[in-house]
């Protein structure tokens, strides 16, 4: 069974539509390998892999009153599976998880009955070809807290997001490495330094400077590119990104005389 939320992330309820969704499955991961030759060398040269977009399909299953009434709900399934709306879909055995799809082909009902039939909607995935949590590193991992599953990588071990300390560690649940370049990830210090502040990942090598003062009443907001009091730095940066690879992230902090907030705010993204 299968739940789908619009980009706000408000359900959509399939009742609405006569409609119940059976399945939801992913391809394998698509690989983009990017090779050369050479003349008078066999085989190729291997310069990297990345992976490329990702198919996925849902069955689904629509009960109408009548036929009348049956091609009146179809209708309503085409703007439901509009091909330029962004859709999450949620697997019922995970529910931790949402895949961000677009529909990719078009699709057709097959009729079983005048007011049954069933389909079969082609996706692939919106931007990335992972699932991600639905949930944050900000949000509460405890029982009583909806979105979380088992398989998502969460550990016994405490794990905060929230630090004032120049050493401490980060972890990622997930199996993919954390870039914001493409991921959603955002970093959020409140430090003061007179001359630079750099912030260090010495488990990936990452580093990322600000050349210039913080005040206790400064903010720097650091993703793909950084703001302080909302305003760009970027240029007085080394240019650089803090990176998150799957486990344990060990981080430093350099160049300050006193630590307030340091918050790494990211989702979790999967391969499967």
């Amino acid at each position: 069974m299968i739940r789908i939320f619009d980009k706000e992330m408000t359900e959509i309820n399939l009742v609405d539509y006569r409609l119940q969704g059976l399945s939801f499955r992913p391809s394998a991961l698509s690989p983009n390998h990017y090779t050369d030759s050479v003349s008078g060398k066999p085989g190729i040269n291997r310069n990297g892999s990345e992976h490329g977009p990702r198919r996925c399909e849902a069955e689904f299953f629509i009960e109408a009153i009548n036929f009348y009434t049956h091609s009146l709900f179809v209708s309503e399934l085409f703007e439901l599976f509009d091909p330029s709306r962004l859709l999450y879909i949620v697997q019922e055995e995970q529910l931790g998880k949402r895949w961000p799809v677009v529909v990719s082909a078009e699709w057709t009902p097959e009729r079983i009955n005048p007011s049954v039939s069933t389909f079969t909607v082609p996706f692939e995935t919106y931007e990335l070809p992972y699932a991600e949590s639905i949930n944050t590193s900000l949000t509460p991992q405890t029982f009583d807290q909806d979105w979380w599953q088992m398989g998502m990588g969460l550990i016994a071990e405490d794990t905060p997001y929230t630090f004032n300390t120049s050493s401490f560690r980060v972890y990622n649940p997930g199996n993919v490495t954390i870039n914001p370049f493409y991921c959603d990830m955002e970093i959020t210090i409140q430090a003061v330094c007179s001359n630079y502040i750099e912030l260090v990942n010495e488990t990936t090598g990452d580093k990322w400077r600000y050349d210039g003062a913080l005040t206790s009443s400064d903010t720097v907001k650091l993703g793909f590119k950084a703001k302080k009091n909302n305003l760009s730095i970027y240029r007085s940066t080394n240019r650089q990104v803090i990176t998150l690879k799957p486990g344990w992230n060990d981080i430093k902090i350099n160049g300050t005389t006193s630590i307030q907030n340091v918050q790494f705010a990211f989702r979790f993204y999967y391969k499967g």
